[in-house]
């Protein structure tokens, strides 16, 4: 989930070469809706979507057992280890900088969606 559509189209075609079927949601409150409605076995989220952020999902989240869900975090925003050690704290596996390289791609796809 990534509130620029050109990454997530990018993101989602790079996993759909290998036939894993994705979604792509550019709005946090869809987002949300779609995650709590369905079970994912990986969750790429966005902390910076406008509205309705990363974090605000995240929060509604935590109250929902996040641990038992796979969600890495792509974030462009400069945030200290502390904040990274808090999200880890309450269940998200990674947290990634933007931008995200092919093979930071092929890695997650390997450690979450191990077929």
């Amino acid at each position: 989930m990534d509130d620029n559509e050109s990454v997530t189209e990018v993101v989602k075609d790079f996993f759909e070469l290998d036939n894993i079927e994705c979604i792509s949601v550019n709005n946090g409150r869809e987002g949300l809706t779609e995650i709590q409605n369905n079970n994912y076995d990986l969750i790429l989220l966005d902390i910076a979507i406008p509205e309705y952020s990363g974090l605000d999902i995240l929060n509604e989240l935590k109250r929902q057992c996040i641990e038992n869900k796979n969600i890495v975090i792509f974030t462009a925003s400069v945030f200290k280890d502390e904040d990274a050690e808090k999200f880890l704290e309450i269940g998200v596996k990674e947290v990634c900088l933007k931008p995200i390289s092919l093979e930071k791609l092929e890695a997650i796809k390997q450690e979450y969606l191990r077929k």
